[in-house]
């Protein structure tokens, strides 16, 4: 009986396992355009942002994201200093058609499978300048499109910047009223940036942890700090039309 038993045990163990099919990738500008439209439910998040600087230990903040379809996103950024006021920015979104286009002229773009970012499995999109260089990944949640994780990267392929939601409520009730665009403190700002000032012909921004100058010089918009090539690039869109 032993014998026959352990027959059955070496038998069953010869039968291999069989995997679970993977879920087929999606289309990357599909997936893009997701992303780029947001949910289709409000949500509010918390997202941990992190600065890698050569030679120096990483730097943190974090900032509340709240937004509804079809409507603005609003950050309040709770910056590194405790007794310093949040930095709220509320920003329209941009046309996903137009998103898609803008990254299209500047990247490669190729999707695999992204993990698990706040419990929910995501898509992970690679951003590569035309000379193969990875400029930027992100990652994407697989049931409602929102981006739930991005990175930045320096030529070299170190890590530069990470944004990563920590928490998420999604569906979440948000009050609309939070959501009103402030008037336009000057050209395009990336996510979380905000207008802190100007002086000495230099408007600056920044985000609690980093910042960034525009001002004129000899005729010419030029934009200083730490803002990646393509950011800088994005940020004189508006004053070059």
């Amino acid at each position: 009986m032993m014998r026959f038993k352990l027959a059955a045990l070496l038998a069953l163990a010869a039968v291999p396992l069989q995997a679970k099919p993977r879920a087929p990738l999606p289309d990357a500008d599909v997936l893009v355009l997701k992303a780029l439209a947001g949910p289709a439910t409000g949500y509010a998040a918390v997202e941990r942002v992190q600065v890698f600087r050569p030679g120096k230990k990483p730097k943190a903040i974090k900032a509340n994201i709240t937004a509804l379809p079809g409507r603005p996103v609003r950050r309040e950024v709770l910056p590194a200093k405790k007794k310093a006021a949040p930095l709220v920015q509320v920003r329209e979104r941009e046309a996903a058609a137009t998103g898609l286009a803008r990254m299209r002229a500047i990247y490669e773009i190729t999707v695999s499978t992204g993990g698990v970012v706040a419990k929910r499995k995501t898509w992970k999109l690679d951003l590569r300048l035309k000379n193969g260089v990875l400029r930027r990944a992100l990652w994407v949640d697989r049931d409602s499109g929102l981006l739930m994780k991005r990175e930045t990267y320096r030529d070299d392929g170190a890590l530069a910047r990470r944004e990563r939601l920590v928490k998420l409520a999604l569906p979440a009730a948000v009050d609309p009223a939070s959501l009103k665009p402030d008037p336009s403190s000057g050209p395009w700002a990336p996510d979380g940036f905000v207008f802190t000032g100007e002086s000495g012909g230099a408007r600056r921004y920044s985000n609690g942890l980093e910042s960034y100058e525009v001002r004129l010089v000899a005729g010419k918009t030029v934009v200083s700090g730490d803002l990646a090539e393509d950011d800088a690039a994005r940020v004189l869109e508006p004053a070059a039309k």
